[in-house]
């Protein structure tokens, strides 16, 4: 027989299921979906599901992700061809209670199946210590220019030599030409190689990566004065770009 406890357990757990299978977690969980379409890239954003308060619809939405990557990664596994599962803002999963402990061991298995699991993120203090497992076995670290205070961050969660943490010091950003960075240096380090490198980004990425609120307005200016998409002014700004930088020419451009 049902005693007062037990009870109160099952009166918890449909209302938590209630909070999955109603409303607006209900339109997005509790229905019948279609299935995954083959692709080489998909882009899910989960950024409605990044608000404080919605640590368990995140872990829901992810770990249902991951998992159908995991299936994928299991039938392909004797194929040549490896798999990506790019995290951007990595620490909005990793600091979520549910998922940390998750991916410390379905990315250690995914070795074996050709997929690895990539996380970018802007801030490593955002990374709680529970981490440091899955951030233990990361084979690359990519960084870009830092401040000291993050190289101790990285510290955190690797081991760092003198000489690492000097490259990681020594890495800048270019002197500006016409409003324009020429260029941003970072440091690359795994187990078999430790560089610094220089990245130089084409323009159109700079132009589709501008979301400050004057270059907002600087799109939407163009959109007005030739009346076309969002996308058709980044254009026009980056050839723009490429005028002041000096690669119209190279491009074919005039």
């Amino acid at each position: 027989r049902w005693h007062a406890k037990m009870q109160s357990r099952a009166s918890e757990m449909a209302l938590s299921l209630e909070l999955l299978t109603e409303g607006t977690e209900g339109e997005l969980f509790n229905r019948e979906g279609e299935a995954w379409p083959e692709a080489d890239v998909t882009v899910v954003d989960l950024g409605h599901l990044s608000r404080e308060g919605y640590e368990s619809q995140m872990a829901l939405a992810v770990i249902s992700l991951a998992g159908r990557v995991n299936y994928i990664g299991e039938r392909d596994q004797y194929h040549n061809r490896a798999g990506l599962f790019v995290i951007d803002e990595g620490h909005v999963v990793t600091t979520n209670p549910l998922v940390a402990p998750y991916f410390a061991k379905i990315s250690k298995m995914w070795r074996k199946l050709g997929w690895w699991l990539w996380l970018g993120t802007q801030n490593l203090k955002d990374y709680p210590n529970e981490s440091e497992k899955m951030l233990n076995m990361a084979e690359w670290w990519v960084c870009l220019t830092m401040p000291p205070d993050e190289i101790e961050q990285i510290a955190r969660f690797r081991s760092l030599t003198e000489e690492q943490k000097q490259m990681l010091a020594s890495a800048k950003k270019g002197q500006k030409v016409n409003g324009i960075p020429c260029y941003t240096e970072g440091v690359v380090m795994g187990s078999t190689l430790n560089a610094l490198f220089r990245s130089v980004p084409p323009s159109l990425y700079l132009a589709l990566g501008m979301t400050e609120k004057d270059e907002k307005a600087q799109r939407y200016e163009l959109m007005q004065a030739h009346g076309c998409t969002e996308l058709e002014a980044a254009f026009m700004v980056a050839r723009e770009l490429d005028r002041r930088r000096g690669t119209g020419a190279m491009n074919g451009e005039a």
